[in-house]
């Protein structure tokens, strides 16, 4: 194998992990350096085959033979040879003096005619096809790794519900385009035409300015007052005259209210982490979540969908920046995504976030860019939440007889420097005092207790960096957690993050679902 083969291979190794298989920097790296040292390679070998096979076709075309310098023959070349097996007549071409040369043998011209033959062929299809499929992997690569500059949302409309309660509903928009904004709703009966009927009167929930450039054009606004158990639908109406109507409707969404706290309840809801638009790759105008399309095919009566985190891969393939702007972009281009529109303004979704929010295997506080990835993930994701104690993304919410708790497990960790030690934490000391609250209240009041944490409480994974990243990393707390949650009936752990799927029973006898990737 020769050194063309050889960066030809790895080139196209490299870029078929990066779009298939992990959508790494350091693929994408190497690959900007692969792709163009196999390039040139590949051009100079097409270059000298080129060459070689038009030099032969050249002088086969014009009938001239190649000869082997023998000057002890020079008499009987300029007489011309009478034997056998140099018979043939050498052509006088006058840029070459053939008095020094005798005729190449018969079976060596034929050999030279076949391989000017099959240069041209050779160059004609397995080169010249392996030069395209180069060319065209590099621009997927582009195409997956700069999709967000080139079309980055700039007019994205959005609304969806996030949390919703007994009697409220969390509303999450962006509109882009100017003019007030008029929130209508009504509630939903169980025929397929109910959403039409004229006999159910829609009822204003008032009219308010759109939201500015200050917050990338989004808000987060709710609906109060409305009934337990019940279905609504949502009009959202720009105010905005036009030739044919005072008001133009822009979106809907769908919903059902929560059971009254407390009350037995039936709930089903989906959980999952990790997406990325268009990850595994194909060639589309319009990438998509396939994950998101699964979810939608189970969507009839899902109540809602937990999200584990890593809902932007801020830091893969390529880290464009620490601005506030950047993270944006990438909210932008899955929210833009046909399947995320169509399951949110369908199923409420509520959320924690992950390090690639932020930035990967994230351990530092509040340090930079810590401020610009929150901003964008509150602006996104984070304001639709169920209310959190001020300043703090942990939160916990009912759904009938069944609580909820969503750890944040990025902002208070520990450093790495500290990790095994019994000082070693991933809650923090306001966080943890503030679930064990929650513990010790919903204990005999809930049937069913979930715990959401971005990151496996298992043991089972112990390959790269789960070592550092996930709980077992900070044993000494993990265990005091366990200790607590061993003594409360039915209670179960959801998370993500590992991009595998378990389901683990933990040395406190509670189960731990961990689902991901999503996509």
């Amino acid at each position: 194998m020769n050194i063309v083969n050889v960066a030809s291979a790895l080139h196209l190794l490299l870029s078929a992990s990066l779009l298939w298989v992990i959508p790494s920097q350091h693929l994408f790296l190497a690959d900007l350096v692969a792709f163009p040292v196999s390039l040139f390679l590949l051009v100079r070998e097409i270059a000298s085959k080129w060459s070689f096979a038009t030099a032969v076709e050249r002088l086969r075309r014009h009938s001239i033979e190649i000869c082997i310098d023998d000057p002890q023959s020079e008499s009987s070349s300029r007489e011309g040879s009478t034997s056998g097996s140099v018979t043939r007549r050498i052509k006088y071409h006058e840029h070459l003096d053939l008095s020094q040369y005798k005729p190449l043998p018969e079976k060596a011209a034929v050999l030279l005619a076949k391989a000017g033959r099959d240069g041209h062929k050779r160059l004609s299809l397995s080169n010249a096809l392996l030069l395209f499929v180069h060319l065209v992997l590099f621009a997927m690569v582009l195409d997956f790794v700069y999709r967000p500059l080139l079309a980055p949302g700039l007019d994205l409309l959005v609304f969806r519900p996030g949390h919703v309660s007994h009697d409220s509903a969390k509303l999450h928009i962006r509109y882009p385009d100017g003019g007030e904004l008029e929130l209508r709703y009504r509630e939903l009966g169980d025929g397929p035409d109910s959403i039409y009927s004229s006999n159910v009167p829609w009822e204003s929930a008032g009219v308010f300015e759109p939201p500015t450039n200050a917050t990338d054009f989004t808000m987060t606004t709710a609906l109060m007052n409305l009934r337990p158990s019940t279905k609504y639908v949502v009009a959202l109406h720009c105010r905005q005259p036009t030739l044919y109507a005072e008001t133009a409707l822009l979106s809907s969404i769908e919903f059902k209210t929560a059971p009254v706290p407390g009350r037995p309840a039936h709930l089903r809801f989906a959980t999952g982490s990790c997406i990325k638009p268009n990850f595994p790759y194909r060639p589309t105008l319009s990438p998509d979540i396939r994950g998101f399309a699964s979810i939608l095919d189970h969507s009839e009566d899902l109540d809602m969908v937990v999200f584990l985190g890593d809902f932007i891969y801020a830091d893969l393939p390529l880290y464009f920046g620490s601005s506030v702007e950047d993270y944006r972009r990438l909210y932008r281009q899955v929210y833009r995504t046909q399947s995320a529109r169509r399951l949110m303004r369908k199923v409420p979704m509520v959320h924690v976030y992950d390090d690639h929010e932020i930035m990967n295997n994230w351990h530092a506080g509040d340090a930079p860019p810590m401020g610009s990835a929150m901003a964008a993930y509150n602006e996104y994701n984070g304001l639709a939440n169920p209310p959190s104690p001020p300043n703090h993304a942990f939160y916990n919410f009912t759904y009938g007889d069944i609580a909820f708790y969503a750890w944040d497990t990025r902002r208070y960790r520990s450093h790495w420097e500290t990790e095994g030690s019994s000082k070693a934490t991933m809650l923090g000391k306001e966080q943890k005092a503030h679930f064990i609250q929650w513990l010790a209240a919903v204990n005999h009041t809930a049937a069913v207790k979930f715990v959401i944490s971005s990151v496996p409480l298992t043991f089972g994974w112990s390959n790269v960096d789960s070592s550092q990243d996930t709980w077992r990393g900070y044993p000494t707390e993990r265990a005091e957690i366990l200790e607590l949650t061993k003594y409360v009936p039915n209670l179960f752990f959801l998370s993500g993050d590992r991009h595998e799927m378990a389901a683990v029973e933990l040395p406190s006898g509670n189960i731990e679902f961990s689902t991901s990737p999503i996509s």
